[in-house]
């Protein structure tokens, strides 16, 4: 089951991201801009690595907090 929380700022954030790869029982799969994420989903990304979808901007964004930047990602890419 996912935890959701709003963050009060980026360090929270950090804390976070830091929990969820220290869990052992939290699976980070694989990112792939062809799948359907939603907000808390934990990614391994093959760049960026360890993160967590912050917010879905759109049917085809995600916005994904990374140990070391927020990037805008793809998604649900071959059904659009």
């Amino acid at each position: 089951m996912k935890k959701l929380v709003v963050w009060k700022n980026k360090t929270a954030k950090k804390e976070y991201l830091k929990a969820l790869i220290s869990d052992k029982n939290q699976e980070a799969f694989a990112y792939d801009k062809d799948d359907n994420l939603n907000v808390g989903d934990y990614i391994n990304h093959f760049k960026f690595g360890f993160g967590f979808i912050q917010k879905v901007i759109n049917p085809s964004k995600v916005e994904v907090f990374f140990e070391d930047t927020e990037r805008t990602m793809l998604q649900n890419w071959q059904k659009n």
